[in-house]
């Protein structure tokens, strides 16, 4: 081992003991657990809930891949007004804490929503609410990704194809989707990860009837304490997930795509296509936003401040501010400063190890590792360590995802020139390498922080009354009947939105993806 590779293992120890101790022994503790009480999946109802997990998590990698790869293609292809700042936007639901889409969905298509109310159709007894709001999430992450994947695609071939004769769709199908196709399924296989994992959709959109394993999981775990059987239930999610992580890093290996110069601007066939699948994605995606907003000002008699002054008024709102803040950025800095050692790390060892554990805590859902947590430290069990150890393992893997691919763009030819003008390795790396990957590690901060403040799953299962925050504060209220109730819970979901859209958008530095 060289003198590189062995300062890149000392320097990614730090990440890899927190991942030893918060993933992998909750983890194997879990396995153990589980192993003994494997006949819970002999149990019809347990299968139908696996079966159900699955489907959902397909239907939503389908539709989302029929969606975003003819939009990702067009994309990188032709020259659009507003292109930059709509795939930036595209970031917006990936920090939108999970509740504020379930608010938004309930307001357009729930009982008493406004589509509802215009259609006559209720859609809340159907899995179609879960499977938009895994749309809401998931659409944008495949638009991304393939866009990247087609980005990587060489403009002369798809060029050549059109100056054959053959129209833009005929070139993408033929010549630039089998070239981009690793990229793309990564993203349809990353799209099924997610909605299986998903927690907080299933528990307030699917109820009883479509309740998905992570809801069961909670359910056995938090409601009726049988852990032993939320175990068994972990195990063979974890069968799953492991083999779709398998095939995502089988899939996703290839340099960073990088938008291609001197495009075409779109006309005819391709400019009407844009245009639809673009206004699609655009009301799957911002459109439960906007009625959250709207919803949290308009009560059944019109504009009204009145949901705002009860949030404002209630003595435990400013509790769920400081936890909700304090909790977030504690988290921030462990993820930060373990995150940033452990992509220096791997950037140095060059390690293909280090780049797979880096992943790990992306495929492990919060209330399977809370589980983990309650099995492997019982002492522990209700401590505050315990739950910003839970929230800095989730913010990790996005710094370093976010860290890593951009030091590995830089050229080192960057680093020998300023080299063999005398700087040492120090003042090299002081001056050339860190202020081309601070952008990226600031982008991975504000994503990291942006998902922990609306964090719910791990939450929801490790907290105490006294550390409730902004998401169980809106769990609460819309657990209780009643107009006044919903309103308030659309006005605290607004400002948990506008609390994670500020926290991105002041730490990012315009560079942060995680890939």
């Amino acid at each position: 081992m060289t003198r590189t590779k062995l300062q890149g293992w000392l320097l990614a120890l730090p990440g890899l003991i927190f991942v030893a101790l918060c993933l992998v022994l909750p983890l194997a503790r879990t396995l153990r657990e589980g192993g003994v009480t494997l006949d819970v999946w002999r149990d019809p109802y347990f299968q139908g809930r696996l079966a159900w997990t699955l489907t959902q998590a397909g239907v939503t990698a389908g539709v989302a891949a029929l969606i975003g790869v003819p939009l990702a293609f067009l994309l990188s292809r032709f020259e659009v007004r507003g292109k930059g700042l709509f795939l930036r936007l595209l970031l917006l639901p990936f920090v939108t804490p999970t509740l504020v889409a379930v608010l938004g969905l309930s307001a357009l298509l729930g009982p008493q929503g406004w589509v509802t109310r215009l259609t006559g159709v209720d859609l809340s007894d159907t899995p179609t609410l879960l499977v938009l709001g895994n749309l809401f999430f998931n659409v944008p992450v495949l638009v991304r990704l393939s866009y990247a994947g087609f980005a990587r695609v060489p403009g002369n071939v798809v060029g050549a194809a059109r100056s054959l004769g053959a129209p833009w769709w005929r070139a993408a199908l033929g010549v630039a989707l089998p070239l981009a196709l690793p990229g793309v399924l990564a993203g349809v296989v990353l799209v099924f990860l997610y909605s299986a994992l998903s927690f907080g959709l299933p528990l307030a959109l699917g109820g009883e009837r479509f309740a998905t394993l992570e809801v069961e999981i909670y359910t056995l775990t938090a409601l009726q304490l049988r852990l032993s059987e939320a175990s068994a239930l972990i195990v063979g999610q974890l069968g799953f997930t492991l083999l779709a992580t398998w095939a995502y890093v089988a899939l996703s290996r290839g340099g960073v795509g990088v938008p291609l110069g001197g495009l075409p601007r779109a006309r005819g066939g391709a400019r009407v296509a844009l245009l639809g699948l673009g206004g699609v994605v655009a009301l799957v995606c911002f459109a439960p936003l906007v009625a959250v907003v709207v919803r949290g000002v308009l009560g059944t008699s019109g504009f009204t401040l009145a949901y705002w002054q009860g949030v404002l008024a209630d003595e435990t709102t400013p509790l769920l501010v400081w936890n909700t803040l304090r909790f977030g950025l504690m988290a921030l800095a462990g993820a930060t400063l373990l995150g940033g050692l452990y992509a220096l790390g791997a950037w140095r060892a060059g390690s293909r190890a280090l780049d797979l554990v880096s992943l790990l805590p992306l495929m492990v859902s919060p209330v399977s590792l809370a589980v983990g947590y309650l099995l492997a430290y019982p002492v522990l069990a209700a401590t505050l360590p315990m739950l910003i150890a839970a929230y800095t393992l989730l913010a990790w893997p996005l710094v370093v995802r976010s860290l890593l691919p951009a030091l590995r763009a830089i050229p080192p030819r960057l680093r020998e020139a300023a080299r063999s003008l005398g700087a040492s390795r120090g003042a090299a790396f002081r001056s050339v390498t860190a202020p081309l990957a601070f952008p990226a590690l600031r982008g991975g901060g504000a994503l990291a922080l942006a998902t922990v403040l609306g964090e719910f799953g791990a939450t929801l299962v490790l907290t105490r009354p006294e550390w409730a925050t902004l998401s169980t504060g809106l769990y609460e209220r819309l657990g209780r009947p009643g107009e006044r109730n919903l309103g308030e819970a659309c006005a605290l979901a607004t400002a948990l939105l506008i609390l994670a859209t500020l926290a991105f958008t002041l730490l990012d530095g315009g560079e942060g993806e995680v890939t």
